[in-house]
């Protein structure tokens, strides 16, 4: 009877030890679940608020068009029809376009006309006062590339190898000062994206450049 007893317990004693390793597994696994939730719950809850600020934002508290504000924004009231008509009132002084001075001209053409533009006639003598009409443009932009050779002697005394090293103020980067500082204004002061200032500079001035490198010089 004392085997039988002792049998017993040491079965309950075994049965007893593998439920309490089951609900401490059981808690654990539990405790990862709550973990995980929790998580997720941050997550969700930073997500709400960054689209709650979105929602908040209009043309006039951000840098959002008027136009991405869609239909169901608040427009501003219709301005009343005046009695004014469109455009330049009278007695309003005219704006017109400031002309560059002759100087700064690249070139000046002169076009005079050869005939009477009613009868046809021949035109002959000069006009003092010709009207002006400028042109402005940007000139065709290329990247100045200056290609520094280091070059390897051999010393003829104990045969070791020199190489030249670059000279002070050129970067190993290998993009200047001039495109170093307009990649760190395009990208940090105006805020555009590495892809949109690769794009730009490879548009306007035909710099090839990854986004790598514009990474490293921002």
């Amino acid at each position: 009877e004392n085997k039988i007893g002792l049998s017993r317990l040491m079965d309950d004693y075994l049965l007893g030890t593998l439920l309490v390793a089951a609900l401490l597994t059981t808690i654990a696994q539990q405790q990862e679940q709550l973990g995980q939730l929790s998580e997720q719950f941050v997550a969700m809850s930073e997500r709400i608020s960054h689209l709650e600020e979105q929602v908040r934002q209009t043309s006039q508290n951000s840098s959002r068009p008027p136009s991405s504000e869609g239909f169901g924004k608040a427009k501003r009231p219709p301005r009343k029809p005046g009695k004014s008509r469109r455009g330049g009132q009278p007695g309003h002084a005219g704006q017109s376009r400031d002309l560059y001075p002759i100087e700064a001209c690249a070139e000046v053409l002169n076009h005079v006309p050869s005939v009477c533009r009613t009868c046809g006639v021949p035109l002959a003598g000069e006009d003092s006062a010709a009207y002006r009409h400028q042109i402005v443009e940007l000139p065709p932009i290329e990247p100045i590339v200056i290609e520094h050779r280091l070059h390897q002697l051999a010393c003829e005394h104990c045969g070791t190898l020199t190489r030249s090293v670059l000279p002070e103020g050129v970067t190993r980067r290998g993009y200047g000062e001039r495109l170093s500082a307009l990649v760190a204004l395009l990208s940090g002061g105006y805020r555009q994206s590495h892809r949109q200032v690769k794009t730009l500079l490879a548009a306007l001035a035909n710099i090839k450049i990854s986004t790598g490198s514009i990474n490293r010089l921002r």
